[in-house]
């Protein structure tokens, strides 16, 4: 705007004093006519008198001699010399900081018209430079305002997503929709967005099945010391009807672990969506401390379960089973040393909430951050798998699995499922 408006002022100081110097050969050449038909006198009064109407300098030159009536001012004498020699040819002529025009009105007579040269700030006071320039400036700010338009605010958004390159989901890309190469920047941008994603998926898969061959060695000497009870407890079957119950009691429990085991690890091979179904959650709970009830006795530990008299979901009760299972194990595991374990329930509009709160000594700071991560474990001889297992299932539930601890001590696992009508 700064260039174009100074070579603007320039066009138009050129313009105007083009147009006022034609206006000033007309002005003279009029008045130089007007007395030759009325053969007025050269005289200094007419002079005077002409120069006051006309707001110029007005002189009368003597041809041969040079000599000016009336008497030329003392500016006028330090450019005598050229104004002597001004060509009579009716047109402007410009010299040191004066315009004069000379006009023959008789044999002998010039009619010589003088004024100062139109300087810059007069040029700028002029109308016709006030209008180009106000003309000029809208049409900038109007041609800045659609360039940032269509241009500089399109790229400001697009320079605003590509954060969002890495992060999963669906994002909103108008410029996308675009004819031009703002339009191919965001076409390529999505297209090297799900590139990226599709990437990812192939290395989360691949590091899937890199988990699984290290879980096949970890899983059969976990299966090893379970089936190895079993056999043994099988061959000291014939014995007392105590020793019968006892023996009937461990191998429930060992083959409990086993299925445990097996049913972890064929979800983490080959995950299945959820079979979603009304679950009554109290029953699920109930039927889960049962089964561990002879852990929780052998470990002297107390439990209490909490929950509504109307207390569902909607969800696969066998996974949330196994979620539920997952949990209680680490509880028990966390305590060796006896404690109690409360189980609490909620339901309201915003969705569901099962708390399992325990005595022990909490989790670790590295636990807090990765206990949803494989094969990550604090305990020794474990797999890593419990709490990563839970939360991958209550994530399919499109739910969340939570830790943290508890202010008067342990830890508290909160499984947040949506309400049942979603």
């Amino acid at each position: 705007m700064l260039v174009g408006s100074i070579l603007l002022v320039a066009l138009t100081w050129w313009s105007v004093r083009e147009d006022e110097s034609r206006d000033f050969a007309a002005l003279a050449r009029t008045n130089a006519e007007f007395l030759r038909r009325m053969t007025l006198p050269p005289s200094e009064r007419m002079a005077s008198q002409l120069g006051e109407v006309l707001n110029v300098s007005v002189y009368f030159r003597h041809r041969d001699t040079g000599i000016l009536t009336p008497a030329p001012t003392q500016e006028i004498l330090q450019r005598g010399l050229s104004l002597v020699r001004l060509p009579a040819d009716g047109w402007t002529h410009a010299f040191e900081g004066l315009e004069a025009v000379a006009i023959p009105i008789g044999d002998l007579r010039d009619l010589v018209f003088v004024r100062p040269e139109v300087r810059l700030p007069a040029i700028l006071q002029h109308p016709r430079t006030l209008a180009m320039l106000g003309v000029f400036w809208f049409l900038a700010l109007a041609f800045g305002w659609a360039l940032a338009r269509g241009l500089v605010l399109p790229l400001r958004h697009l320079a605003k997503q590509l954060p969002a390159i890495e992060t999963p989901g669906p994002i909103s890309l108008p410029e996308a929709s675009r004819q031009d190469e703002i339009g191919d920047v965001a076409r390529a941008f999505l297209r090297t967005r799900e590139a990226l994603q599709s990437e990812r998926v192939q290395r989360a898969q691949a590091e899937k099945l890199a988990v699984l061959g290290r879980m096949t060695a970890a899983l059969a000497h976990e299966i090893q010391n379970p089936v190895s009870a079993i056999k043994m407890h099988a061959q000291l079957w014939p014995g007392g009807e105590e020793e019968g119950r006892i023996t009937a009691k461990t191998i429930e429990h060992e083959a409990a672990r086993i299925e445990s085991l097996v049913s972890q690890w064929m979800y983490l091979s080959k995950p299945q969506p959820p079979t979603m179904r009304r679950v009554d959650l109290a029953t699920v709970l109930r039927q889960v401390l049962q089964v561990h009830q002879p852990q929780l006795e052998h470990a002297q530990i107390h439990t209490s379960l909490e929950v509504p008299a109307e207390f569902t979901v909607r969800g696969d009760s066998r996974r949330l089973a196994q979620v539920f299972s997952n949990l209680l194990v680490n509880a028990i595991q966390a305590m060796p040393m006896g404690g109690t374990l409360r189980v609490e329930g909620i339901s309201d509009e915003k969705g569901t909430t099962i708390a399992f709160m325990d005595s022990g000594k909490g989790f670790s700071k590295e636990a807090l951050s990765r206990f949803s991560e494989f094969f990550f474990t604090e305990k020794e001889g474990g797999m890593g798998i419990g709490l990563s297992v839970a939360a991958e299932i209550v994530k399919a539930h499109q739910g969340e699995l939570r830790v943290e601890n508890r202010e008067q001590g342990g830890a508290s696992v909160l499984v947040l499922l949506p309400p049942a009508k979603q």
